[in-house]
């Protein structure tokens, strides 16, 4: 690989890539977008010409093929994660895989473990982790500013009429699930990423399915109780009554208290409950810069062996999660993984 220039190709480009890896790409240095993917070959074309990018496809394996082809970023429906990205390590290309990072734990396994053998970097694109707030929470918590956190909430909660989406969404074989793996995936892992990636013990969830036509969950919530003790609630959904949509993270601990959405840290001090909420930059937005620095930081691990933020360590902890959350909708009853 040309220490100079990275090259890279995208599979699928839909939305996500159109709006927010390409923009962010062209205007990065030493990278080139060497190759674009898509099942739709007149989209794939339109996508490289407004990109400039040399190479339209629309078989996936002939983009693997490229020689000159450093990393792929796989942009697809939730059922191709798995096979793009063992088909792209086989190849020995690295890999920005977009979320979920699979259907299911079983996938997750094979994924990480084709990373460890290809010795590839494979990276989950968790973009929520690089939010200004998140990136700075984090930090607080590292430093045990909060003291210990006792409990925390997430939830993600949107209008019944703004779900929309392409139509292999509420497909179970395709997508793996519904809103849990729509929504409640990126906000169960910013949790626990924020936390520390604590150990589980047991999870107790239960779901709706309001549109009887739909083979997927449409609202879902959770308790997931971890091993320190500690408890964490999530609660999703595309098919709310609700005036505006929302996302929250709120976290509760011994010292002090941190939400999201707006962001606010609050210590006890002195007796006295002290607002220390760190200033941001507002002029960034923020959504669209997360994007750039998660592309940012991978990359650098491509280049300089950084170490992936959302490993495909942690893609599996999550999934595992989610399998047990769907396990105990089901079942109706708490499940244990450990």
């Amino acid at each position: 690989m040309s220490q100079d220039l990275t090259r890279l190709g995208l599979i699928g480009v839909g939305a996500i890539a159109q709006v927010n890896h390409l923009p962010a790409l062209a205007r990065m240095k030493d990278v080139e977008i060497y190759a674009v993917c898509d099942d739709d070959p007149e989209k794939a074309r339109v996508v490289a010409e407004r990109f400039k990018v040399p190479h339209a496809l629309s078989d996936y394996e002939r983009l693997l093929r490229l020689g000159d082809l450093d990393a792929v970023i796989i942009s697809t429906p939730n059922h191709l994660h798995a096979p793009m990205t063992l088909a792209a390590l086989d190849y020995g290309k690295h890999v920005l895989c977009e979320k979920p990072p699979a259907r299911n734990a079983s996938e997750a396994q094979m994924m990480a473990e084709a990373a460890k053998r290809s010795g590839k970097t494979l990276m989950y694109a968790m973009n929520n982790r690089f939010r200004a707030e998140a990136q700075v929470l984090r930090r607080f918590i590292e430093r045990r500013e909060l003291g210990d956190i006792f409990y925390a909430k997430t939830g993600w909660l949107r209008y019944r009429t703004e779900r929309g989406g392409p139509e292999w969404y509420t497909n179970k074989k395709s997508a793996g699930g519904g809103v849990l793996m729509d929504l409640g995936v990126q906000m169960l892992d910013l949790s626990l990423w924020l936390l520390g990636n604590p150990q589980i013990s047991s999870v107790t969830a239960t779901k709706y399915v309001r549109d009887p036509r739909q083979d997927v969950e449409d609202t879902l919530a959770a308790m997931l109780i971890l091993e320190s003790g500690a408890s964490l609630t999530l609660e999703v959904s595309w098919a709310l009554l609700l005036e505006k949509n929302f996302s929250y993270l709120n976290l509760y601990g011994t010292e002090g208290a941190a939400l999201l959405h707006p962001f606010r840290v609050h210590k006890e001090m002195g007796g006295r409950l002290k607002d220390v909420t760190p200033s941001l930059d507002s002029v960034r937005n923020l959504y669209k810069q997360s994007y750039e620095l998660e592309l940012e930081h991978f990359l650098r691990c491509i280049t300089q062996g950084e170490r992936p933020q959302a490993s495909p360590e942690e893609g599996l902890q999550v999934m595992r999660v989610i399998d047990a959350i769907y396990q105990s909708a089901e079942a109706r009853r708490e499940v244990r993984l450990h």
